[in-house]
């Protein structure tokens, strides 16, 4: 086993004490409203520039980068205190075990994506060789690198047939 196979090892490790730590139902919540947030921003952030512009006197540019920040804020922490109201009921009706069961094993399939998008795009162009040789190396990587790849190979396969069917319509 070498340093890199550790360094992995570690990584999934931490990402389990996090999940034993929150708890399923906090560990989902954050990451939807992470996605919610996100998407909301992205939908969102020009129409509310356009509405409180009036209001705080700022250039377009900073009322843009603002409203963007307050949505993907405000729908973070909503999330989050929906996260810790559910994990207080759990408590109450004592599913708390289940609640940190169930985060060990989120926590390890989210640090397992999070590996798998990170090794596989450490396979790509711009990644000096040095490195590439590094995770050719490691068998835990390679396995990694591997998942990566066919998640990539989905998503993509995926959009490809969603173009077809919107141009078939």
């Amino acid at each position: 086993m070498i340093l890199l196979d550790i360094l992995i090892w570690a990584f999934l490790l931490g990402f389990v004490v996090k999940g034993f730590m929150k708890g399923l139902v906090r560990e989902v919540c954050s990451l939807l409203g992470l996605v919610t947030g996100g998407w909301a921003a992205f939908k969102y952030y020009s129409y509310l520039a356009e509405a409180i512009r009036p209001f705080i006197h700022l250039p377009q540019h900073v009322a843009l980068v603002l409203s963007f920040i307050l949505i993907f804020l405000i729908l973070g922490l909503l999330f989050y205190f929906f996260g810790h109201l559910l994990t207080a009921i759990f408590k109450i009706m004592l599913l708390g075990g289940i609640n940190r069961i169930g985060g060990v094993v989120f926590g390890f399939l989210e640090g397992a994506f999070i590996l798998c998008m990170i090794l596989y795009f450490g396979t790509t162009k711009p990644v000096p060789e040095k490195i590439k040789g590094y995770l050719q190396k490691s068998k835990t990587a390679q396995s990694f690198i591997h998942s990566g790849k066919e998640i990539i190979s989905g998503w993509d396969g995926a959009a490809k047939q969603r173009k077809a069917a919107v141009r078939h319509n």
